[in-house]
């Protein structure tokens, strides 16, 4: 590690970057220029470099605001994407870049957060920076054969504004997050690329986004009403071989609890955080 620099990335750095994020993730190159159109500023990600190249990158981006139902709002960075080329893994410069975007992260916010993009990561995550659990979510997934058929026509497509105001009222009360406009207009566009959409069922909402057979439904909330309904209204609209759907622990909803996104906050940030905070879909 000692040949090993971490800085702040720079403009001819943005080649390297587009291609270990392709070459980590695999996303089509539309998809990563789109993100960097919305969230590469000067401050949005530190690099590794070695042997004259950068190895390792990872982005700290401008989180949502946590509403707990009780104290202060806190503000948080949100880290994301990690990539190391392969040939220079298993030495320990992603943890450093983690650290060092964690660092970063917590001279501007009052807390640190990261979404693992698989289970096997949670642990990589509460060891390299003390994380832990701020964030859990209710998920099924659920055969397409298991529903009763719907009307396609009760599922409307709404606008991100209407969406936001509708998710706003139906969450009121309860401990949840609002995004910034930039992971919304992220995560719409790649709806949209894929299939899906923001939708509106008597009221209650699903963010919805196709996945080969399957149709991912990040956030369904049914408070007064019924999420089976929703999610015949969905599938009827949205055809699939199964589908996965997730929502808050505190309200209505099928399948398991299981850990969602970790957070460190910061030493002298004393707010509470609920684990039941429903984090909603972003850039997961």
């Amino acid at each position: 590690m000692n040949d090993v620099l971490i800085r702040p990335w720079r403009d001819e750095d943005r080649p390297r970057l587009l291609d270990l994020w392709q070459q980590a993730f695999g996303d089509d190159r539309a998809h990563i220029e789109k993100f960097f159109s919305l969230f590469l500023t000067p401050e949005a990600c530190l690099v590794a470099v070695a042997d004259g190249q950068v190895v390792s990158a990872m982005y700290i981006l401008d989180g949502p605001m946590i509403f707990p139902p009780a104290g202060r709002s806190l503000s948080t960075a949100y880290t994301y994407a990690l990539a190391t080329d392969p040939d220079w893994r298993g030495r320990g410069i992603g943890t450093a870049v983690y650290k060092a975007c964690v660092k970063a992260a917590l001279e501007r916010a009052d807390a640190v957060c990261v979404l693992p993009a698989e289970p096997s990561l949670y642990e990589f995550y509460t060891k390299s920076a003390g994380c832990r659990p701020i964030s859990s979510v209710r998920e099924a997934v659920i055969d397409a054969g298991e529903i009763e058929p719907g009307r396609a026509e009760d599922a409307a497509v709404i606008s991100t504004g209407e969406y936001y105001l509708r998710r706003k009222a139906l969450l009121r009360g309860q401990p949840y997050t609002v995004m910034t406009p930039g992971f919304y207009t992220l995560e719409l566009y790649q709806m949209q690329q894929l299939g899906g959409g923001l939708i509106s069922v008597d009221g209650d909402i699903a963010a919805v986004e196709m996945d080969g057979d399957t149709c991912r439904i990040l956030e369904l909330l049914a408070p007064e009403g019924d999420w089976m309904d929703v999610l015949q209204a969905v599938a009827a609209r949205f055809p699939a071989a199964r589908y996965m759907v997730r929502t808050p622990l505190f309200l209505p909803g099928p399948g398991q609890e299981r850990p969602f996104v970790l957070a460190a906050l910061r030493p002298d940030v004393d707010c509470p955080v609920p684990e039941s905070l429903w984090w909603g879909f972003a850039l997961d």
